[in-house]
Order: structure tokens, then sequence, then C-alpha cells
């Protein structure tokens, strides 16, 4: 039973994660055929090499970026702060601004896709599970449950983006898709070691 209830704590984080990214992805298959939506992109990054980015959402109504944090409990942060805060009963611990974290996807995208004007919005996506505790509205990014993902998209509804501009754009992405599995699994362990040298000052486990 010691040894069961291990694993399971071990495994939970991974397994709650891989939950929460289908319900993402069964949420974005609501939006119709004028979206175009990407799960798992890795894109290069001028500071860290490569950088893994959850949902990208392409329209002729820009892109919008998505950052999803599969938590519980209660979050605490504002726009400027460089850690957030999950508060789980009396255990508090500390996370990297997913703010700032999608800031960095959204210039990777630019520079991937050579638009340094792409219009591209920022979308953080929490657990329906956790309770939002921000004292004041974010400008540079939306906030949101997952059940309010959807909406949340559909209502930024001014055209930014020509047919020939979304499709180009399309087809840049298509080619991150169409990696061999191979490729994508180096790819994959190289961004993980990465991600701990990035935030090996994180104060706090960072959970995905």
């Amino acid at each position: 039973m010691v040894v069961l209830t291990t694993v399971v704590q071990l495994q939970l984080p991974k397994w709650r994660g891989a939950v929460g990214e289908r319900t993402i992805r069964k949420q974005l298959e609501k939006l119709g055929e004028e979206y175009r939506a990407y799960h798992d992109l890795y894109v290069e990054d001028a500071q860290y090499g490569l950088t893994q980015i959850d949902h990208v959402v392409v329209s002729k109504y820009g892109l919008h970026v998505i950052e999803t944090k599969h938590y519980k409990g209660w979050i605490f942060g504002s726009e400027n702060q460089k850690y957030w805060t999950q508060v789980i009963y009396k255990n508090k611990q500390k996370f990297y601004n997913p703010i700032r974290q999608n800031y960095g996807h959204i210039e990777a995208l630019k520079s991937r896709l050579n638009l340094p004007n792409l219009p591209a919005r920022s979308i953080i996506a929490f657990s329906n599970e956790v309770e939002l505790k921000f004292k004041e509205p974010f400008r540079s990014a939306e906030v949101v449950h997952y059940r309010g993902l959807v909406k949340a998209i559909q209502q930024d509804d001014r055209l930014r983006l020509t047919d020939n501009q979304v499709n180009g754009i399309i087809s840049n992405l298509d080619q991150l898709v169409d990696l061999p599995k191979e490729e994508k699994r180096k790819i994959k362990k190289t961004h993980l070691q990465q991600v701990r040298m990035k935030y090996s000052a994180t104060p706090g486990k960072k959970v995905k």
C-alpha cells in the first residue's frame, strides 16, 4: 500500500495534466471551421533555444495563444509579479507568472512566423477546480477557467488577418506538427532539460 500510494502521488500531476489537456482540446473543437487549433507546439526561442506552447488558435481574428494550468486551490497574483501563489489549505506554492511565460511564447511565434506585428492575444486557462483571487484586472492577457475559454476566444471578434495571412500562418505551423515522432521525442527531451535550467531558481515546486 505504501508503494502504491507513493506511485499515485508521483504520477498524479502527470495524470491531471493529461486530463486537463484533453479537456482543453475538446473545448477548442467547439470553435468551428473558421478556427484552426494547434496543440503542444515546440518553437525556437531566441533566449532558451526551444519553448513549448500548450495551444495556439489561428483565425482571421488573429492568434490566441493559450497557456494552461491544471491546478487546484486558490490562485493569487498580479500582472507584474514574477511569481504567483497557489494555496491549498495551509500549503502555499509559488509558480512562475504564466502571463510572463506566455509572453515569451508569443514572441517566439512572432519570430518563427517573421511577423513582428502579429496580432496575438494571450489567454491563461486554469482548471475549473481553482478559485481565482486576483484583486486587479489584467491588461496584457485574459485569465479564465477552462469553461470560459471558448467564450473568451469568440468574443474577440475583430478582423485582424486576411485569408492569405491566415493560410500562410497555418502552412508554417503545419510544418511543426508534421515533424517525425522520433524528432519530436528528441525535441521534447531537450526542452525539458532547458525548462529545468530556466526555472532552477524558482522558489517552490513548479507543477504543470
